[in-house]
């Protein structure tokens, strides 16, 4: 089974988290992605966040580590480095994001947005659960 490390920033501003909508998708997600051979955590997050959002990243910092399979590619395992992140710069979706959303504890209460498994099971609880969100 192919293994494949994916690195995720969770931006909060406002009380509202950030999540992303990849193009040819429905279901909400982290920004972020698999990191590139010879690439540190830091690098491949300043690389997702230019790429995704045309935004840099000011800051960050380690929240969890998560081993699940990929939502999209069941064959696959995706352990997934996750990091609370600063950014500045007028958010923009890019490459393969066509939009985002400002999540608010109501809306993912509500379900108002399909997601993907792992954010709405375990990483948005343990963001609450931890006093992050």
């Amino acid at each position: 089974m192919e293994t494949v490390i994916r690195i995720a920033g969770i931006i909060i501003q406002d009380n509202k988290m950030l999540m992303v909508l990849g193009k040819k998708h429905q279901e909400l997600w982290t920004p972020g992605g698999k990191i590139e051979p010879g690439e540190t955590d830091e690098v491949c997050l300043k690389r997702e966040l230019k790429e995704e959002l045309c935004a840099e990243l000011l800051s960050y910092e380690f929240f969890k580590e998560y081993t699940n399979p990929s939502f999209y590619y069941p064959e696959r395992t995706t352990i997934e480095r996750v990091y609370m992140a600063k950014i500045s710069g007028h958010i923009k979706p890019s490459a393969e994001i066509c939009d985002f959303v400002w999540l608010s504890k109501e809306d993912f209460e509500n379900k108002k947005y399909p997601m993907i498994r792992n954010d709405q099971e375990k990483l948005i609880p343990d963001l609450i659960k931890a006093g992050t969100w």
